[in-house]
């Protein structure tokens, strides 16, 4: 574990494992019970915050945490400040959450709370050595790239989330009535998310595309202006849309909701033009033999779906939904969700597996001709991640979509394991490499 070239292997390990257990393995179990059910409320909300939290942070945050402490150090010509007080990271991450899963899984029986609030902690000294770890390594760099400002927004938002976890936990599990579990969930739970998918993942993805696009594959670098935009814009728009909304549930002024469509609109411009910017879908210089480049160009059409998802939202539901079904809350579950998934499966999934297909064998020293194309992989993946959400948005409408929707979760599972085993082999291969 000393060698600061393969750290990221035991984050990335780790991540795996994550996904065959708490997090995509039982999220598809919950899709299946939710379809034979027939009702997005079939299965105990704790099980769903459970699997939302090792998402975030036991696969999207253990990969950020071993990518960083690899490639920033070679982006950035430097070397990894204290790589023990690093790898210190992984158990606690581990720890904590798997803690907080135990904590969920049995509230309200104690001692939950404590247990919740205890993982909370031990997450936040996690992430808080991250960030000093990344930050000194940052201060040794000879070489300052234009990502450099994202990745470091990408970091706040990390500490931001992990300080607000035990929080969290404590205003979702701790409630006395349904009525009060539903005011905190329906206030908190969205912009809570936001900080972690747009505020931690998709800081972190554009921060590494404005670095590995042009260096690795030729794309041409945004411009200035646009880079000032990603970092000043974006940022402020997650921030203004967590604020604008949480102040609109908890105070009732519903003008501020109106306001949150400024974010959307923000960010579906960055959506729609940071593609444009790099010039993502023009020949380059890699060519179409480059197995990871397919799945960044996809990630990038699905970030473009996810942001059209969530500016016509209010659309949908004022416009669509209520009309149609007669209901009374202008909310539909079943569409916010499948924009969630976009958003988490389409792009930051998707993002993770190509930008680790070709980062992983480049690092392990493995030639990149003896590689599995991963076509399986990027149909499945594209399969069922459209599977899901168009069956999700019809169960609005007809309830026989909930017969095809459990299936989704499985098509991906399998797409990510085979992922998962191409992953496991180009590791293997580069210990092979190295010992001979």
């Amino acid at each position: 574990m000393n060698n600061n070239h393969t750290i990221h292997h035991y984050f990335f390990i780790s991540a795996l494992v994550t996904i065959f257990t708490l997090g995509c393995m039982w999220g598809a179990i919950n899709l299946l019970m939710i379809g034979l059910e027939e009702n997005f409320h079939s299965i105990d909300y704790s099980w769903v915050l459970a699997h939302g939290h090792a998402m975030v942070f036991g696969f999207v945050g253990l990969f950020i945490m071993g990518f960083s402490y690899r490639a920033l150090p070679h982006f950035m010509n430097t070397t990894l400040w204290k790589p023990q007080l690093a790898i210190s990271t992984l158990p606690l991450m581990i720890f904590g959450i798997l803690l907080q899963a135990y904590a969920h899984v049995i509230a309200p029986r104690q001692p939950y709370l404590l247990l919740g609030i205890s993982a909370g902690i031990i997450q936040i000294i996690a992430v808080v050595i991250f960030a000093l770890v990344i930050a000194r390594t940052m201060q040794s760099a000879t070489i300052r790239g234009s990502s450099a400002g994202l990745s470091i927004a990408a970091l706040g938002w990390f500490l931001i989330a992990a300080i607000l976890n035990p929080i969290i936990f404590w205003l979702f599990e701790s409630t006395s009535t349904q009525e009060e579990f539903l005011f905190n969930v329906s206030s908190f739970n969205i912009p809570y998310r936001d900080i972690q998918t747009l505020g931690i993942a998709v800081m972190m993805i554009l921060g590494v595309s404005l670095h590995i696009l042009p260096n690795a594959y030729g794309f041409r670098e945004p411009t200035k202006r646009w880079r000032n935009f990603l970092l000043w814009g974006v940022n402020g728009a997650i921030l203004f849309g967590v604020i604008s909304f949480t102040t609109g549930m908890t105070t009732g002024v519903h003008w501020w909701h109106a306001a949150n469509g400024i974010t959307y609109i923000i960010l579906l411009i960055a959506a729609i033009g940071t593609p444009i910017q790099f010039g993502l879908f023009k020949k380059t210089s890699v060519g179409v033999s480059d197995r990871s480049l397919k799945f960044i160009r996809a990630a990038y059409i699905w970030f473009i779906v996810a942001m059209l998802l969530l500016t016509f939202g209010p659309y949908y539901m004022f416009g669509i939904y209520l009309p149609m079904t007669g209901g009374e809350n202008p909310f539909s579950h079943a569409y916010f969700g499948a924009y969630r998934h976009a958003l988490t499966v389409g792009f930051i999934m998707m993002m993770i597996v190509g930008v680790s297909s070709k980062i992983i064998p480049g690092f392990a020293g493995v030639d990149f001709r003896k590689t599995n194309s991963l076509w399986s992989v990027f149909i499945l993946l594209n399969l069922g991640n459209t599977w899901r959400i168009t069956s999700q948005i019809l169960t609005d409408f007809y309830p026989e979509a909930f017969s095809f929707i459990g299936v989704s979760g499985f098509i991906e599972l399998i797409a990510l394991g085979l992922w998962g085993y191409e992953m496991i082999r180009n590791i293997k291969a580069g210990k092979h490499i190295r010992i001979n």
